[in-house]
């Protein structure tokens, strides 16, 4: 069976999930276009190795899309892909290359990290999902809120295979001796420290990981840790600001953008990590975090939280709305004599969800849209594919 597998743009994560679905199937690497604007990845030495196919040019221009339809058709037709795995159903390239499946009478895999805590809770939207879903044969989603809200729409359920969101559990884990000194010194890290890696945008709340920070560095006086944060984004000042009121702008380090090799050592020395996430599809994060050997702090909002985080065992969720909460597991966990056994269960646990997870979940989800001989033209749903794509 010959896989094509799609993607907005190709960063790390991507080509790793890329290399494991290859060591079992042919695959080919396809993706939108080579920049992505949410992610400043530099990956075009491995996107090159990885003979990562770029399928756009001149992006904003009228036939921008039109150009984007032909080269994806040329490359499944050039490499007779039996099956395509599209990157969910919002973005007008994914549309798009749905269309083009269709036109070529090849079976499409959904890619989705969507979960109900992450939807909008428009009507209209949910309705218009509901078209499209019966266009894809099969679906692959990170996890069991993922399954639960496809479910929901009227997915059947056993046509759906988890393991989309998962990392290169080697790459955090295997730096950790190695790493420990080298980003002490390269990034002046304190001596002990919570860590968190995200965008500095409204939906991380990092705002509200402050003022818990605030209040744990209070109650616990003298011993207590600091804060690292990894990561940038237009609040930036807003997060440098809101540190210095608080009184705790010198507990507080900002490492600004890390490389994806950079970021083990990182993880390397933190005493445990916190995603404060308002909203979050999964939290990519929380895995490497677990690979590197950390108790983590995950908010509920985060769509990793049920299936990767057990309480009281490798750490703890909270309501990421209450800061009292928060302030009081991140003294728990500074405090717990258990540290080092929780760090160990989140190696237990992220075992499970490994690179293999997602080629094994890629490749079940695949032989069941290949095995399925439905091919009616659901005219509804190719009418909105049709519409929405054209944005694209």
């Amino acid at each position: 069976m010959r896989i094509a597998l799609l993607f907005r743009s190709y960063g790390p994560y991507h080509i790793a999930r890329l290399q494991a679905l290859r060591l079992c199937h042919p695959a080919v690497a396809l993706e939108h276009s080579s920049n992505d604007p949410d992610y400043n990845w530099d990956a075009i030495e491995k996107k090159h190795e990885a003979r990562v196919v770029s399928l756009s040019k001149g992006e904003g221009s009228s036939k921008s899309g039109a150009y984007f339809m032909a080269n994806l058709a040329d490359e499944l037709v050039r490499f007779s892909a039996d099956v395509i795995a599209i990157p969910g159903y919002s973005e007008p390239f994914a549309l798009a290359a749905l269309r083009v499946s269709h036109a070529l009478g090849l079976r499409a895999v959904l890619m989705s990290d969507t979960h109900a805590g992450s939807v909008r809770g428009c009507f209209s939207r949910e309705i218009l999902k509901r078209q499209l879903l019966p266009l894809y044969q099969s679906a692959l989603v990170a996890g069991s809120p993922h399954a639960e809200y496809l479910a929901s729409l009227g997915f059947p359920e056993d046509k759906i295979e988890t393991g989309f969101d998962v990392v290169d559990n080697r790459h955090f884990a295997n730096a950790i001796s190695s790493s420990a000194n080298h980003a002490s010194t390269r990034y002046d890290l304190p001596q002990s420290y919570f860590f968190c890696s995200a965008r500095f945008i409204g939906k991380k709340n990092l705002l509200s990981l402050l003022e818990a920070f605030a209040d744990y560095r209070r109650e616990q006086g003298g011993d207590a840790w600091d804060l690292v944060l990894a990561g940038d984004g237009p609040l930036r000042d807003a997060i440098t600001r809101r540190a210095a009121e608080l009184c705790v702008a010198s507990n507080v380090y900002l490492l600004g953008h890390n490389s994806y090799a950079d970021l083990p050592g990182a993880y390397a020395r933190a005493g445990a990590f916190v995603l404060p996430s308002i909203v979050d599809e999964w939290g990519l994060v929380v895995n490497e975090a677990m690979a590197a050997g950390l108790p983590v702090l995950v908010s509920k909002g985060a769509g990793c939280h049920r299936d990767l985080v057990e309480n009281g065992v490798n750490g703890f969720v909270f309501d990421p709305m209450n800061v009292a909460e928060l302030s009081r597991l991140m003294g728990v966990v500074a405090t717990s004599a258990g540290r080092k056994e929780m760090g160990n269960a989140s190696r237990r646990i992220i075992a499970n969800w490994d690179l293999d997870r997602f080629a094994t979940g890629l490749v079940a989800a695949a032989e069941i849209a290949k095995r399925s001989h439905s091919r009616k033209r659901f005219c509804i749903g190719s009418a909105v594919a049709t519409a929405l794509s054209l944005r694209v």
